[in-house]
């Protein structure tokens, strides 16, 4: 437990945020992130976005996360590491490797088209970040 609150950054927006972590930590439901343990959930001070601070079970590492972002990747993180996993024992058979290739390569835009459409949705929603100055 630190009584002095770390800085972290937005990754929505770029504001610095003061963050308080205590000892305790909230339960981890992202495959994606699960070497790694969530110590905090809070919003961002200018553009009220839902972010995580997650913590690397074994080396200390910090990170700031956007929780939208994860619960993009979330829902297809087993199925596409399990295609991953398949893929590189196929590469002797040249076509089943192409096939689960080009299906890794749709999944992989899907997540990406789920990532632009939370960000579109963060920018409409959070006006005041596109009003630069008048005068």
């Amino acid at each position: 437990m630190s009584l002095i609150p770390k800085i972290k950054s937005c990754p929505c927006c770029r504001s610095l945020n003061l963050i308080k972590v205590n000892g305790d930590s909230y339960e981890n439901a992202f495959y994606s992130m699960s070497e790694w343990k969530l110590n905090r959930k809070f919003n961002c001070r200018k553009c009220k976005t839902e972010l995580g601070f997650f913590t690397h079970n074994d080396n200390q590492e910090e990170k700031t996360v956007w929780i939208d972002m994860l619960k993009c990747e979330d829902p297809y993180y087993k199925y596409l590491k399990s295609l991953r996993e398949s893929n590189s024992k196929l590469k002797s058979n040249k076509k089943k490797y192409y096939e689960t290739l080009q299906e890794i390569n749709e999944i992989q835009n899907k997540i990406k088209l789920d990532k632009i459409k939370v960000k579109i949705k963060s920018k409409i929603t959070n006006k005041g970040m596109f009003i630069r100055h008048v005068y």
